[in-house]
């Protein structure tokens, strides 16, 4: 009986405990174990989703990272087609120098491109070049030996005296006649012009000249820097002097008597019989331009020494490319007149020489 009685209270505990096992399964329901299921899909299938996106995303940034790569990606350079300018020179340099090549791009665009076009031409200005190398190593003259003047100019009433230029102004004077000769076609130079003496000092009449000329000579004087030859004033000087040498070749081109006419109603060049040494003994050899003399239609007061010398005081401005000089002529109707006529006069000998010419020499 006894054991009847603990078997019946162990089954009785088991039951007990079975029970409430159950009722704790029984609590949950069916709903709520649906919602859980739900929740746990839910989570499965965001952090899938999560996953989805974050792969896409980097397939998006991958792809973002290809376009920014080819955005700064060097760009593939256009073949520029050659200037035939340029391939043309080279050849010429080939053929020639580098020397011929560098004088010939040292002259004006439209002149050049006609040579250019022309073998005939390359090898004439090829041999002007040649030409003119000579004349500036053999033809620059720096010593007053005797015979340098024609020789009537050593006549008693002439009595002509020069002095060999200095030592140490030697190369400055070279540097400014090659830089005056560069203004003129060479073929002006080689029609033209024997030679070129720079000295210290010249003596005509018994009076010091800065320079002067002879049929196809030019003589210019540099007594040093500090005694006011600057190199502007041995440049105007070499135009000045070798302008007489073109007007007195070319006389029949010059319209003198049209320049005449722009003077004054009878103005009288006041030193024609002595050809401008008088103004010089007189002091009336002034060449600083003067608004008085202007409106008469002269730059300066020497100008009006000889028709020759108003001549020259228009060719050594003209050939200085000096931009104030033609502001001052156009402010003046008879100064206006006269550039004209001396343009067309330079035009004449060579076709290179225009009013655009000379404001860019």
């Amino acid at each position: 009986m006894k054991l009847n009685k603990k078997i019946y209270f162990v089954v009785l505990i088991l039951i007990l405990f079975l029970a409430f096992n159950c009722t704790s399964a029984c609590c949950i329901g069916p709903i709520e174990t649906e919602e859980i299921r739900e929740e746990i899909a839910g989570e499965v299938t965001e952090a899938a989703a999560d996953e989805n996106f974050t792969e896409e995303f980097e397939e998006v940034e991958e792809f973002e990272e290809v376009e920014e790569f080819e955005e700064v990606e060097e760009p593939v350079e256009v073949e520029k087609a050659e200037d035939p300018v340029l391939i043309r020179l080279d050849e010429i340099q080939e053929q020639y120098s580098l020397e011929f090549r560098q004088y010939l791009e040292s002259l004006e665009k439209n002149y050049l491109e006609n040579i250019l076009s022309d073998d005939n031409a390359v090898k004439a200005e090829s041999e002007l070049f040649e030409w003119r190398n000579i004349f500036y190593g053999d033809k620059i003259i720096f010593t007053a030996d005797k015979g340098i003047f024609p020789s009537t100019w050593y006549d008693p009433e002439i009595n002509a005296k020069a002095e060999s230029l200095s030592e140490g102004e030697i190369e400055r004077s070279r540097s400014i006649i090659i830089s005056a000769l560069d203004k003129y076609p060479i073929e002006v130079l080689k029609d033209d012009l024997k030679s070129v003496y720079i000295l210290k000092s010249m003596n005509f009449f018994g009076v010091d000249y800065g320079g002067t000329n002879s049929n196809d000579c030019v003589y210019v004087t540099n007594s040093g820097e500090d005694m006011g030859y600057s190199d502007i004033y041995i440049e105007e000087t070499f135009h000045h002097e070798f302008s007489s040498v073109l007007l007195r070749k070319y006389k029949q081109l010059f319209d003198e008597s049209g320049w005449r006419q722009i003077n004054p109603d009878g103005f009288e060049y006041f030193d024609e019989v002595t050809g401008g040494s008088g103004a010089i003994r007189e002091g009336k050899a002034s060449k600083e331009f003067d608004p008085e003399f202007h409106e008469m239609g002269f730059l300066y007061e020497y100008a009006g020494s000889t028709s020759e010398n108003d001549f020259n005081s228009f060719a050594e401005n003209i050939f200085m490319g000096d931009e104030s000089f033609f502001k001052t002529v156009e402010g003046y109707e008879k100064l206006k007149a006269k550039l004209d006529l001396i343009i067309r006069f330079y035009n004449t000998i060579n076709p290179r020489f225009t009013i655009e010419y000379f404001k860019e020499v």
